[in-house]
């Protein structure tokens, strides 16, 4: 019943889908025919987006691609919108050598990014143009990541990286709100290299080679990706808003847990959580980038308690947005998630480009 009630619903959405779809084909004319300019930064440019909207694990990639960035010697900044957040114009989030601002005005993810990798630059601004050139002028950036740049094509980028959920289907995709999809597929053509995340880790190789077949169809200069997001360990809550040290999984063992997430796809976190061999006693979903009020948090404080579990078990970025009192503190943890690649990570990462 439900599954007949959602495509009755997109085929009543389909009208605005298609009114949706012919405002960004529209825009991306004006940009691929001249009638409106792209603008180049002074260094290379990798953009990290998608084409459809969020779950697909944009934010552990793009600080996987920052750390092997880093790690090489290149000075990296990490441009943003910084959606949800609650400050205003250009945030130097981070400087390289720390966080300079709070998460209500960086946004969750920005923040998160900005702990993950500390000698990071990380900026947030509703154009993309002006933090690249605060970035490079004032921060010396020797490369660029466009963090959900896909469609923000004003300015140009050297590689244009699309993530793909492994379990979305090209041949049922539909533009949003009938569907997920952000842009027609034939947008894919732009991408230099398309990454199917959330490869299951149990999976048959052929299913993951015929989902690459026809992402290969739609962008067949495209280079294809594959990489699952696991669980690495647990981090605690720290009252200055910092993570805290790493707790080894294996402490989740014989725990009763009260599951809280307000994220794009929550069902990502359950199998998460399914996966490590648990189940919560009680499961809380909140909207994507949610933030939580002080009546929220002592409600939550109290239903935690009243379900019995021993600890409260979220996400990096839902626990960068709570305050909590000190005895919930205590008994909450967040899952950090590794990317972990399962083809080659993209050559683009050793290219001569990111070099000049």
């Amino acid at each position: 019943m439900k599954a007949n009630s959602n495509t009755l619903l997109a085929e009543v959405l389909r009208p605005i889908s298609y009114c949706y779809g012919l405002g960004a084909y529209a825009r991306l004319i004006t940009y691929s025919t001249g009638l409106a300019s792209r603008r180049s930064a002074a260094v290379p440019v990798i953009s990290v987006g998608n084409i459809t909207v969020g779950g697909t694990g944009k934010t552990p990639l793009t600080i996987d691609l920052a750390e092997r960035l880093s790690s090489a010697g290149l000075k990296v900044a990490i441009l943003s919108r910084g959606y949800g957040r609650k400050s205003k114009g250009l945030q130097v989030v981070a400087d390289g050598s720390g966080t300079l601002i709070s998460v209500e005005e960086a946004g969750d993810e920005p923040y998160l990014i900005a702990q993950a990798v500390p000698e990071a630059v990380v900026i947030v601004c509703s154009s993309r143009l002006e933090s690249a050139q605060v970035a490079v002028r004032q921060f010396a950036a020797q490369v660029i990541i466009l963090d959900d740049g896909f469609q923000h094509i004003k300015i140009r980028r050297d590689f244009d990286l699309v993530l793909w959920d492994f379990n979305d289907k090209p041949d049922k995709a539909m533009l949003v709100p009938s569907g997920r999809l952000r842009e027609p597929l034939g947008g894919l053509s732009r991408a230099s290299d398309i990454v199917i995340t959330k490869v299951p880790e149990s999976f048959e190789q052929a299913e993951v080679e015929r989902l690459s077949l026809e992402l290969a169809q739609l962008a067949p200069n495209a280079n294809i990706h594959s990489c699952r997001f696991a669980p690495a360990y647990l981090t605690g809550y720290a009252r200055d808003g910092q993570l805290a040290q790493p707790i080894k999984l294996t402490e989740l063992a014989g725990k009763k847990v009260y599951s809280l997430c307000a994220i794009a796809r929550p069902e990502g976190f359950l199998s998460v959580l399914n996966d490590l061999g648990l189940v919560p006693v009680r499961v809380r979903q909140f909207a994507d980038h949610h933030w939580f009020t002080p009546a929220q948090i002592s409600e939550i404080e109290a239903d935690f308690i009243a379900s019995g579990a021993d600890l409260l078990v979220t996400t990096e970025k839902d626990l960068v947005r709570m305050t909590l009192s000190p005895a919930m503190a205590a008994k909450t943890w967040a899952v950090v998630i590794k990317c972990q690649w399962i083809s080659a990570p993209p050559a683009f990462l050793s290219s001569s480009v990111l070099k000049k």
